[in-house]
């Protein structure tokens, strides 16, 4: 059966729409749930620190009681007074510890004592199911072992305890070991909310014997086969991390869970959700122009199929001229849509696919230029050869048969004879400055080089100054956005590309952004002159800042220095501190994520081993320096 010639286009059309959404929709979400798991993670470490900080603190108040000659005399049978001189309120509120004990052996338990927070009363001897618990624990009871420093996590009537247990010695730290001084701090719900507000995290504890719910267990299972820690997804607005905490005897007791919101996931749903629109309007139109074209030129050709053989060479200049007008039309709308595709990248911090996309586009573009720049000459040389040869039968043939006539003025030959050599003309035009483009795109992505390669710097900083072209047409005051430059002596550098030129990219941007907020000018220029950005680079001579030296090729001793600067509104000095911290921004809601400095940081500090910082004060300028070094492989410094 054969299917009409709209539903195809539009299902052509609607597979690749779907192809760019669902491979779109897989790099964004990937993403986000890594970002997730990189937080959470963090968050699981800072969690546990906070429990390894108050058990650090429980273990410096133990070994200042264990060193002290009271202690070491009591615990030998003297000193019967010691605990009720020594032994006192501040010993619980300094530390935070519910019990303490001093044992001898695990025999003898000499004292023990709980503080009751609610009233302020020590009560002592404290409950049996304590001194069970440190009595069924010989690993805190050092007399006839070597001294050591044992603390961790226990598990008591079901709630999890901080235990820490020092050796009791002379404050000169000789011995020999007499006995124990013990500290515990129970983490029930008060303490338990109290950790969550200085983590600032929502967090729980749970006993592996009563998991509360399905995901519990589930993490639980998966934790068993050695994983670090676990996420799990709720819902499309939350998420819970999972991670096993393990006591003393390395035997994991308690299952610790943090729930978080899911912003970053939500924010890409959000976009991906307008990027769909998007590309369903772009594919619509587009198949609605095609499929107009294709009815154009079904009714020109069966027009052909009537004109005699004799005419049959015109028919096919014809044809040609058409085929390479709807190539030229496509290109033209395909070049729009790249336009319209860039604006919208460039303006979005996240970024992590840009390089592969314009590569990809600057690919897919360049060849159907390759065949239609490659063929115009040929073309042109065709259709001057077809005009003398209709020239001649007119010439050699003045009387043509009347059907020849009809369809010769039908054409209106005159016309295309005049016109056909503008048109080839303003093709080539065309395609030449699509190919600079591409040129331009390609330079950008670096698509044959997304390894550690050597480039040169500045071609990568004019492309990208290429792509932007369209945002520096308005500022604040409605003026046309300035650029200059001074570029230094550079050699080739090794890095890699597509990364330094997203640096560039970013802050540029960034830049654009100030100048397009209404502010008085500061700094280099005056409040007359007009909104400018300003970039410098140069060579720096075994890091030490004195650049402007000549350099040969391959050199590989020294960095660059790339300084971007703006005449915009300076930042201030409370938020410089945080300008690369991740998703912190100072732009509104749905501008701006927060992540686009912290990659830059990241691209140049972690990966490129440089320098990246900000200059701004009021009644100057705001600049960002960019310092790499020539050679990744032999060249190494601290930001």
């Amino acid at each position: 059966m054969r299917v009409p010639l709209p539903v195809s286009i539009f299902l052509t059309l609607g597979g690749i729409t779907t192809l760019l959404f669902v491979g779109s929709s897989t790099i964004l979400l990937n993403s986000a749930r890594q970002v997730e798991r990189l937080t959470l993670t963090r968050n699981l470490d800072q969690v546990e620190q906070a429990l390894q900080n108050q058990l650090n603190i429980l273990g410096n108040a133990a070994t200042d009681y264990a060193t002290w000659d009271d202690t070491y005399a009591y615990a030998q049978g003297q000193k019967p007074d010691y605990t009720s001189n020594s032994i006192g309120e501040v010993t619980f509120t300094a530390t935070q510890a519910d019990w303490m004990a001093i044992a001898r052996d695990s025999q003898t338990l000499l004292y023990s004592a709980a503080y009751d927070y609610s009233n302020g009363q020590i009560n002592s001897p404290a409950d049996e199911v304590f001194q069970d618990a440190l009595i069924a624990l010989p690993k805190l009871l050092q007399v006839g072992q070597e001294p050591s420093n044992p603390q961790g996590v226990v598990l008591i009537s079901g709630r999890l305890t901080l235990l820490v247990s020092r050796p009791i010695l002379r404050s000169n730290g000789s011995g020999p070991v007499v006995g124990s001084f013990i500290f515990g701090q129970t983490l029930d719900a008060d303490k338990l909310a109290k950790l969550a507000e200085s983590t600032q995290l929502s967090l729980s504890l749970h006993p592996l014997t009563a998991l509360p719910s399905a995901n519990h267990q589930q993490a639980l299972a998966q934790l068993k086969t050695g994983q670090p820690q676990v996420i799990i997804p709720l819902t499309t607005q939350a998420i819970a991390a999972y991670r096993l905490i393990y006591d003393l005897h390395h035997r994991p007791v308690m299952l610790l869970r943090i729930d978080a919101p899911r912003p970053v996931y939500q924010q890409m749903l959000l976009g991906l959700r307008y990027l769909g629109l998007s590309l369903m309007g772009a594919g619509a139109v587009s198949g609605l122009i095609i499929w107009r074209l294709l009815e154009r030129s079904l009714r020109y050709l069966r027009e052909r199929d009537r004109i005699q053989q004799a005419l049959q060479q015109e028919a096919t200049l014809r044809q040609s001229e058409l085929r390479y007008r709807e190539k030229a039309e496509e290109l033209e709308l395909t070049l729009q849509e790249l336009r319209k595709t860039q604006s919208q990248l460039l303006h979005s911090e996240k970024m992590s696919s840009l390089g592969q996309l314009v590569a990809g586009i600057a690919h897919e573009i360049n060849n159907p230029i390759g065949f239609i720049y490659g063929n115009i000459t040929h073309a042109r040389q065709y259709a001057y050869a077809l005009l003398d040869l209709i020239a001649l039968y007119q010439q050699h043939i003045p009387h043509l048969p009347q059907p020849v006539q009809e369809a010769q003025a039908s054409l209106d030959l005159p016309f295309i004879t005049a016109d056909l050599p503008k048109l080839l003309n303003s093709m080539q035009v065309g395609a030449e400055r699509i190919r600079t483009i591409v040129l331009s795109l390609r330079t950008f992505s670096h698509m044959d080089e997304a390894g550690l390669k050597r480039v040169e710097i500045h071609h990568g900083i004019d492309s990208t100054l290429l792509i932007l072209q369209h945002r520096f047409q308005t500022s604040a005051r409605g003026s046309v956005i300035q650029v200059t430059t001074n570029y230094g002596d550079l050699p080739p550098v090794e890095c890699y590309p597509s990364q330094i030129n997203q640096v560039v990219l970013n802050i540029l941007n960034n830049a654009i952004d100030a100048l397009q907020t209404p502010h008085i000018p500061s700094g280099f220029l005056a409040a007359s002159s007009p909104p400018l950005i300003h970039i410098q680079t140069r060579y720096l001579e075994n890091g030490e800042g004195k650049g402007g030296k000549a350099v040969q090729e391959g050199s590989t001793d020294g960095q660059i220095q790339i300084r971007i600067a703006n005449n915009g509104p300076p930042i201030p000095e409370d938020l410089q501190s945080r300008l690369f911290d991740p998703f912190f921004t100072t732009k509104p809601v749905g501008q701006g994520t927060g992540l686009g400095l912290t990659m830059c940081y990241q691209i140049i500090v972690e990966t490129h081993h440089g320098i990246l910082r900000c200059n701004s004060a009021p009644g100057h300028h705001t600049e960002f320096i960019i310092q790499i070094p020539v050679s990744q492989t032999t060249k190494r410094f601290k930001a």
